[in-house]
């Protein structure tokens, strides 16, 4: 296709596909999809497509044009930017501020946000939490607030996010300011004791190389407790290098992290990212011998909720279980 960076060949007659600043380097739907569309006998195939952000409404375009295109799924760092270009957007997505699902009707494409669905699936594991902090407020970090805030009806939720504008949109959609607080800064979070969940919903943790300023970055070896504002980027994707030129911040990271987690001693973690199974916050966690949980869940049940509404298939339990096979 002419917009997008990875080559691909489509030979299918219909084709979904999960949109990305660079999905072909190892998100999961692409897997999850291509089997339940073989358990379903569908000749239909999700691929992957690497764009930029120059040619995002380029490629929207382009793909409301093709009449193979029924629909898709949404990945970082786009669930936010891509609404722009679309045709309409669910009220639920409204909501959050974001889409993960694209669904294709009558040449037009509209947006819906199964990672809503998706963490509240994975909520279902921490139902008697009373004081929750959520750190994050992009586009999967909207879903998680107000899962949230629907799930922990009446408890007390803390909110962080680097850009607290962005956060603050959502919390006056939410209009629950009373149960949902705003915090400004990691300093706060540092004198923060008695959190019974904390919820990672940044990308700082998950293992890929991205490109910033013409440089690599890999926040693999960080938790979201510790700022990163000084990280040394480098040349090429060397990990031995990077963690020699970033030891420092890795050591101030892993210290500040214990130290957070001592004071909250019953304190159960979620972290929503899945690549790597164990990210560095989930690994001190489970040192201290809290609960932990990571993101395979929520992004399984997310991409069943997606493929059901894209496909238009009720069986959601049959794409369930083709899907966990799989996953």
């Amino acid at each position: 296709m002419k917009y997008i960076n990875n080559n691909i060949k489509i030979l299918e007659k219909k084709y979904a596909s999960i949109i990305g600043e660079s999905p072909s380097k190892g998100a999961r739907s692409p897997k999850l999809w291509n089997k339940a569309y073989k358990n379903f006998k569908l000749k239909y195939k999700m691929y992957p497509m690497d764009v930029y952000e120059d040619n995002l409404e380029k490629l929207i375009i382009e793909l409301r044009k093709d009449k193979k295109f029924i629909g898709g799924s949404v990945t970082a760092p786009y669930k936010e930017k891509i609404i722009k270009y679309l045709d309409g957007i669910s009220t639920e997505s409204k909501k959050i501020g974001s889409v993960n699902t694209l669904i294709k009707k009558n040449n037009k494409i509209y947006g819906e946000n199964t990672d809503y669905h998706g963490v509240l699936y994975s909520l279902k594991n921490f139902s008697y939490k009373k004081k929750i902090l959520i750190l994050g407020g992009g586009g999967a970090g909207k879903a998680v607030i107000l899962a949230c805030s629907n799930f922990f009806k009446g408890k007390k939720i803390f909110v962080y996010n680097r850009n607290k504008k962005n956060v603050s949109k959502i919390l006056d959609k939410l209009k629950t300011r009373k149960k949902l607080s705003l915090v400004h800064n990691l300093n706060e979070i540092k004198k923060m004791s008695d959190i019974d969940l904390m919820i990672n919903s940044t990308s700082i943790g998950f293992d890929s190389w991205v490109l910033k300023e013409k440089k690599f970055v890999n926040l693999k070896f960080f938790s979201p407790l510790v700022e990163l504002k000084n990280i040394f980027k480098i040349n090429k994707k060397n990990k031995e290098e990077f963690i020699k030129k970033n030891l420092k911040i890795i050591k101030k990271s892993i210290h500040e992290t214990y130290n957070f987690l001592i004071k909250n001693k019953k304190l159960s973690v979620f972290d929503i990212i899945y690549n790597p199974d164990i990210t560095q916050l989930l690994y001190q966690s489970k040192l201290c011998n809290m609960k932990i949980k990571n993101g395979l869940d929520m992004n399984l049940y997310q991409a069943v909720k997606a493929f059901r509404i894209v496909n238009k298939i009720k069986n959601e339990a049959k794409i369930f279980e083709s899907m966990r096979n799989d996953g």
